[in-house]
């Protein structure tokens, strides 16, 4: 299967022709075709170790990936599910790693009803009808939560890591005074794009600027030593190890209050994103970064995400962002206009993870009844020594959480 869309990644290789990523033990690897559903997923999974060929399946638990990670950033967390008895499955999403398509995956393909279906296909094709929990770190937490609210019927718990939901867009309700009558026009939305580049010191959003033409190469290229470079400082920037992160919430979204976020998520007006990630990583000592990062993830398991994102490039992965800078393509989740979430949810993320208040409201959302239905919501959990990579810096505190949920 070649990838053959400007859209999708540009790499034409067979993925299930690649020499398997080296994998810690008890996790295997291996593709699962889901036709008539065009893609053929890779996953990694760990099984119990004693389990019985002829009894009864373990639970499913599901791990979802964010951006720019694949299913390897589970690692860490698959075997610790499995040693409790669970069938721990994490998966290379629509556009990322070695997951790839029978037919091109065009921009309008990463619709929100796209990705609900592409868990659903896959959980069916593991020979599942239900799945204990559905666990979304980063991106893939806009995936679960999507899952969580369309099929309660099939994901029975939801644990979002890194990033609330405010829940599905909310159509205007008619205010009209009296029938016949024509009711008035929402206002127009704020232009964030302009507001925010009017401030004194001009700035841009990172997922609008994900979403241009220019990105993908911008962040790609050149690779090798250069991309790993890069990758090092946007994982440490946004990890617990920068003492730059001193997460808290916004009073609103007004360019006043986002230009508050650190430089990878409110970006100077003319930078890439290498460049904005370059800027803060002058001050910091080389050294000190490896020392602290290979608590983590050291330069090997680095060198995973560089090789995998040298072969497709980062365009798959930018794709989602249209999900929440495109009206046209989010609409789909407009279908669930009022509705809220109506199975057990959790939050957890890292005490110094901006992702928490990134979108000012969404975890006041969640905590206060607006996007899960009040007593549904199970608590916000915000680890200490981490930051936005939560369940690579703190897998056995993100697995007794997962943990806590599924046995309730």
């Amino acid at each position: 299967m070649a990838y053959t869309h400007q859209d999708s990644p540009a790499d034409a290789t067979d993925p299930t022709t690649l020499p398997s990523i080296d994998l810690p033990p008890g996790i295997r690897a291996r593709f699962v075709d889901t036709s008539p559903h065009s893609l053929v997923f890779h996953i990694l999974e760990s099984l119990p170790a004693d389990i019985d060929p002829t009894g009864p399946k373990p639970e499913l638990i599901l791990l979802i990936h964010g951006f720019p990670e694949i299913a390897y950033s589970w690692r860490k967390i698959l075997p610790l599910l499995s040693a409790q008895g669970y069938h721990a499955v994490a998966f290379d999403q629509r556009g990322y790693g070695r997951t790839f398509s029978r037919k091109p995956l065009e921009a309008l393909s990463f619709r929100p009803l796209n990705l609900i279906k592409d868990a659903v296909a896959l959980v069916q094709a593991l020979g599942y009808s239900t799945v204990a929990c559905v666990v979304g770190h980063n991106f893939g937490a806009v995936t679960a939560s999507f899952c969580a609210l369309s099929r309660p019927d099939m994901f029975k718990r939801l644990v979002a890591m890194s990033h609330p939901t405010k829940g599905p867009p909310q159509v205007p309700l008619s205010i009209s005074p009296s029938y016949g009558r024509p009711s008035e026009p929402p206002p127009a939305p704020l232009d964030m794009q302009v507001a925010l580049s009017q401030l004194p010191r001009p700035r841009k959003h990172y997922k609008w600027y994900y979403c241009t033409s220019s990105a993908n190469a911008e962040m790609t290229y050149p690779t090798g030593a250069a991309l790993h470079t890069f990758l090092r400082g946007y994982f440490h920037l946004k990890s617990g190890d920068w003492n730059g992160n001193d997460p808290h919430p916004l009073k609103g979204w007004t360019a006043d209050e986002l230009q508050q976020l650190p430089r990878y998520y409110i970006m100077d007006l003319a930078d890439t994103m290498r460049q904005a990630v370059a800027r803060d990583m002058e001050m910091e000592d080389p050294q000190l970064v490896s020392d602290r990062s290979s608590r983590w993830l050291p330069d090997p398991e680095l060198a995973v995400y560089v090789g995998e994102w040298s072969r497709t490039t980062f365009q798959g992965g930018l794709n989602w962002y249209r999900v929440q800078t495109q009206p046209a393509i989010a609409s789909d989740m407009e279908t669930w206009s009022g509705a809220k979430i109506s199975v057990p949810t959790l939050f957890v993320a890292g005490k110094r993870d901006w992702g928490t208040y990134q979108e000012p409201g969404a975890i006041e959302a969640m905590e206060s009844g607006k996007s899960v239905q009040p007593g549904m919501y199970k608590g916000t959990v915000l680890v200490e020594d981490s930051g936005h990579w939560v369940n690579q810096e703190q897998p056995e505190r993100c697995v007794a959480e997962i943990l806590k949920m599924v046995v309730q």
